[in-house]
């Protein structure tokens, strides 16, 4: 399922367009798109970073010992920018109303209820990137 959820969750990022605004992609440019939405924890050298990315990967999951058929999985997404903190704040905070509190249906996923758990700055390791990391929590139904 957790497989399942990073296509989901990419579908949901790639296709909102205030976000690809603020990314600055254009929607039909899917060169762009998988540059810089990335599924991934793994990015190029954050020193080459010249437009802004959002990089998203599973942190942890599990099943809730009550209730076997509930999946809670935890997804971190961390927004870089070539040093624009202002732009970076954007982005983090329209991801925050995108995903906080929902109750999501997609492509075939009822109940995907989702939450965002922290936000922080992070470190990059370079001065000329800056990071804003959201950590996000799904729980849905397993049938």
């Amino acid at each position: 399922m957790v497989v399942d959820l990073y296509h989901h969750l990419y579908e949901l990022l790639s296709t909102d367009s205030q976000l690809l605004g603020l990314l600055g992609i254009a929607p039909e440019d899917k060169d762009s798109l998988s540059r810089q939405i990335i599924k991934q924890r793994k990015l190029a050298p954050l020193s080459d970073v010249a437009k802004p990315l959002l990089s998203f990967y599973a942190t942890s999951g599990k099943r809730d010992t009550d209730n076997p058929l509930l999946l809670t999985s935890f997804f971190r997404l961390d927004v870089i920018t070539p040093g624009d903190i202002e732009l970076a704040h954007q982005i983090a905070n329209h991801l925050f109303h995108l995903l906080d509190g929902k109750s999501l249906s997609i492509n075939g996923i009822e109940g995907l209820d989702t939450y965002v758990v922290s936000q922080q700055e992070s470190d990059t390791g370079h001065s000329s990137a800056y990071c804003f990391t959201l950590v996000t929590k799904f729980t849905l139904q397993v049938c």
